[in-house]
C-alpha cells in the first residue's frame, strides 16, 4: 500500500499533466481560490475514491494544496509546480516530453482521468475559462 505523501504527490504530478494536456501552465497561488478549487474537483472526479488516505482526511483539499506548495522541492518528480508571484506555473520536469509521454511516470492512471481532474479544477479556479469536454465523471 502506498503512504498519503504517495497518493498526493500522484495525483498533484497527474493534476499538472492533465492541465498542461489542456494547455494551461498556470492557476492562481492564493490560498482560499486554489482550496476551493481542489475541493470542487475532489468532490466531483470519479477516481477520488481510488486514493483512500487522501479521502479519508477530512479536509482533501489541503493535503493537496500543500502537495502542490511542496512540489518545487522534489528532485524526481515527473512534474513540478514552482511558485511565482501570485501564481504556480506548472513545468513537466522530464525533459522534451509530452503530457503523453510524461503520464507513463505517474501512476498507472490514463492521461484522460488527469485531463478530467484538471478541467474540473480549472473551471473552478478560472470560472468560465475552461471548456469541460463531454467526458463522464
Amino acid at each position: 500500500m502506498t503512504s498519503k505523501g504517495q497518493q498526493v504527490t500522484e495525483v498533484i504530478e497527474g493534476l499538472g499533466l492533465g492541465m498542461a494536456a489542456v494547455g494551461a501552465s498556470r492557476v492562481t497561488s492564493q490560498k482560499a481560490d486554489l482550496e476551493r478549487a481542489l475541493s470542487y474537483a475532489w468532490s466531483s472526479w470519479g477516481h477520488s475514491a481510488d486514493y483512500p488516505l487522501i479521502e479519508r482526511v477530512q479536509k482533501p483539499e489541503n493535503e493537496l494544496r500543500a502537495g502542490i506548495s511542496g512540489s518545487s522541492r522534489r528532485t524526481n518528480a515527473a512534474v513540478v509546480w514552482r511558485e511565482g508571484g501570485d501564481s504556480y506555473v506548472v513545468d513537466i520536469a522530464l525533459v522534451n516530453r509530452t503530457p503523453e509521454e510524461a503520464a507513463r511516470f505517474v501512476g498507472s492512471r490514463p492521461l484522460e482521468d488527469w485531463t478530467l481532474l484538471a478541467e474540473l479544477f480549472l473551471s473552478a479556479v478560472n470560472p468560465g475559462d475552461v471548456p469541460v469536454s463531454d467526458v463522464k465523471v
